[in-house]
């Protein structure tokens, strides 16, 4: 276990070194091992800030809602977040992801899913993903640890906002492969921990790639009820022109789940 955590916590460790951009979504939960039976439903309200010498704040909601039947599992995500700095807004990005998962035996599932999304301080006026893959269970302990390894491509088309300065194509069509891995454990009774790491390299180019560590700790308030604690960070080879290519947020909430 304790080599679990070690590797489990370098991807967030390294992700410090370096700030990251927002284009790749997660959609696992914190449950580890198969879900049971049903719909399983988590809603996190995160939230920061600051006034006096600096007036800053942000706030983020995403819900995730999984439905697990016979070999099948269903996923929608939603999720917004908003934020001003000086009384002047800078973030302003949403997306919804729905996925669709069936199992082929212990080991494997097949996965399929589709996305659409915008950041305009990004120059992202428009994103839509349509992909699929395979997903290896690496290992698997009910509410102890978890280990998967995802692989597959998708279709991307991004629709740019037009910005003074820029010489970028309005938009882009092209194919990305898709590989990700996600390691998940539990501390203790109270404590969780999980991490989800994704590369996505342009088939065609692939010095064109993107990066995400999306790392989280949950710890247990109440029956339904934890405290969360998030950090992302990620990085774009090639973003639009005036975008940069690193970027990091970090947030506390909480999350409930039924």
């Amino acid at each position: 276990m304790k080599y679990f955590l070690r590797i489990l916590l370098v991807p967030a460790m390294l992700a410090l070194q370096s700030p990251s951009a927002y284009a790749i979504v997660n959609v696992e939960q914190a449950i580890i091992g198969k879900p049971s039976e049903g719909i399983h439903t988590t809603v996190d309200l995160l939230a920061n800030g600051a006034s006096g010498n600096t007036d800053k704040s942000s706030s983020k909601a995403d819900i995730l809602s999984l439905w697990q039947y016979d070999r099948h599992t269903e996923f929608l995500q939603l999720q917004y977040g908003y934020g001003k700095s000086r009384g002047l807004v800078d973030t302003d990005r949403a997306f919804a992801h729905l996925r669709h998962r069936t199992s082929l035996n212990e080991s494997w599932a097949v996965e399929g899913f589709m996305q659409v999304g915008r950041d305009p301080f990004a120059r992202l006026t428009k994103r839509t993903l349509l992909g699929g893959g395979m997903r290896w269970v690496m290992f698997e302990e009910e509410k102890k640890s978890a280990g998967y390894l995802g692989f597959g491509a998708f279709h991307e088309q991004e629709i740019l906002t037009d910005k003074l300065g820029t010489s970028d194509p309005k938009e882009a069509n092209l194919w990305r492969a898709n590989t990700y891995l996600v390691l998940k454990g539990q501390v203790n009774e109270q404590v969780r921990l999980y991490s989800t790491t994704y590369y996505q390299p342009d088939i065609s180019d692939t010095g064109d790639y993107r990066i995400l560590e999306q790392a989280s700790m949950l710890v247990k308030m109440a029956q339904n009820l934890d405290l969360k604690l998030s950090l992302d960070i990620a990085f774009d080879s090639k973003p639009p022109q005036t975008v940069q290519k690193r970027d990091l947020s970090y947030s506390a909430g909480l999350e409930f789940s039924f």
